[in-house]
């Protein structure tokens, strides 16, 4: 960044408008020809990841036509200190204390535009710092609360910049921030944010959420905003684990004389931008990917009983993704015309028999004929490490064989202790199950990136949880 202009940010109206419209406030219903038109004293107000609206009943009732709990109005406008906010829909919810309460997960003010391209930035509160010094290259910005900062980064895609940083305002309050120059629909900038969101969320262990605002803008230099929009977002996920980290003392502080050798090492580098790129534009054009890792936060969030269930269904999508258009060429028949013809004998064979009375299912017999030239599920799960060129490890087969115990609710048993060793001991055998496939998600998808270093090592850092020592290092290269 020395040789380039520092980028600058005009991130404080934004998050001034933000503090003053979660604060609580009180205005009218307008809404023509619905029960809810011209009710005063409403007050609104802002919950963890939406708004609510709170307003008295004996009002409403002397206006009703039959709406109550459990009815949706759509398209209320509020009016309040002369300004109006539009409600995308009211959910009435809850009736208690001589109160009707509503609840409102999309509202924007009145000229916002969905389908006019525009510039845009997306503010999330934030619960956590974005903490990605370790995980990602960062970039130096400025802003106008007169502050130059390195907690944040940047995607390049083919035609665009799209930065990512943290911004405090006076009261140290944090907002992630999400920010394009290039001129685009709401949806379209909507869609990479969500995407960028997972990306974070997969590379720092943490998922911003719960709610966002996006302004929009007339002019690259983003100064001042036209108008928002607020939607309620997914909760907000704080995982137990992330892949990356060049830090050796943030995971091995058991093992500080491995951490100062790693230190003094100085092997370890973060994910590069194009890297990081490379991964947020995968999960902006392949909805697939998209949810595979979502699954993958999602479930080292979960339960140890459902972790390891969550990671093989992960490995399994990962494993399509990788194999794709290779499909037919790791078949066991890698000739389409020899496949027909074998599976034309195949079922001249079977009809032969079919009217035998033993053969009481010939259906199953016929769709398991037009499968015959599948690999197996193990293979399946195989085949991608050997596509990257990932060598895998005696224990990573071991848990990778055990992927159908797990899609079927049975515990492996790794130690061989026997199918009546008390829980304790199957839950040692889900926590390495766990970290195990965890980490062999992260070596494929690391790799598919193009990262070329060190991923954290779960089943030797957390050994000592597992009971299960591996003759391993505490950090693997992929």
């Amino acid at each position: 960044m020395s040789s380039k202009r520092i980028p600058f940010f005009y991130n404080k109206k934004p998050i001034t408008f933000i503090n003053d419209f979660e604060i609580p406030k009180k205005g009218i219903f307008r809404k023509s020809k619905s029960s809810l038109d011209g009710i005063d004293e409403v007050e609104l107000s802002s919950l963890k990841n939406e708004f609510k609206v709170e307003f008295d009943f004996n009002k409403y009732s002397r206006k009703s036509k039959n709406i109550g709990v459990g009815d949706v109005i759509k398209k209320v406008n509020f009016d309040s200190n002369e300004k109006t906010i539009i409600f995308n829909s009211v959910f009435i919810g809850r009736f208690s204390n001589q109160s009707l309460e509503g609840s409102i997960n999309e509202l924007h003010s009145k000229g916002f535009s969905k389908s006019k391209k525009q510039y845009f930035k997306f503010v999330i509160p934030n619960s956590k710092s974005l903490d990605i010094h370790f995980q990602i290259d960062h970039i130096v910005i400025e802003n106008d609360y007169g502050i130059r900062s390195s907690v944040a980064t940047k995607i390049n895609l083919m035609d665009e910049e799209i930065f990512i940083m943290e911004e405090k305002d006076e009261n140290k309050n944090k907002y992630i921030i999400i920010e394009s120059r290039k001129k685009q629909t709401y949806e379209e900038f909507s869609n990479k944010t969500f995407a960028i969101r997972i990306a974070l969320g997969y590379v720092s262990g943490y998922f911003a959420g719960n709610k966002g605002y996006f302004f929009s803008y007339s002019n690259a230099k983003m100064e001042n905003y036209n108008d928002f929009y607020f939607t309620s977002l997914r909760d907000e996920i704080k995982t137990l684990m992330n892949p990356i980290n060049t830090n050796p003392f943030s995971w091995l502080n058991d093992y500080r004389k491995v951490a100062e050798k790693y230190y003094k090492l100085k092997i370890f580098r973060p994910l590069t931008i194009s890297e990081f790129s490379f991964l947020c534009n995968k999960l902006i054009t392949n909805d697939e990917f998209t949810a595979t890792i979502l699954l993958i936060i999602e479930s080292t969030k979960a339960s140890l009983i459902f972790r390891p269930s969550g990671y093989s269904i992960a490995l399994e999508t990962l494993s399509d993704i990788i194999i794709g258009a290779e499909k037919e060429k790791i078949a066991p028949i890698n000739s389409k015309q020899d496949f027909k013809d074998f599976k034309i004998d195949l079922i001249e064979v079977l009809n032969k028999h079919s009217t035998k009375e033993s053969f009481i299912d010939v259906n199953t017999l016929k769709v398991r004929i037009e499968n015959i030239n599948q690999i197996t599920n193990l293979e399946s799960l195989k085949k991608p490490f050997s596509i990257l060129g990932i060598t895998l490890l005696d224990e990573d087969l071991k848990v990778i064989k055990s992927r159908n115990d797990f899609l079927h609710g049975r515990v492996p048993d790794f130690k061989k202790q026997g199918a009546n060793r008390s829980i304790e001991l199957k839950d040692y055998d889900l926590y390495y199950a766990s970290v195990r496939l965890y980490t062999l998600l992260n070596v494929l998808i690391f790799k598919m990136i193009g990262f070329d270093n060190y991923i954290l090592n779960f089943p030797k850092i957390y050994e000592k949880n597992t009971k299960f020592k591996v003759k391993e290092k505490h950090y693997r290269r992929v």
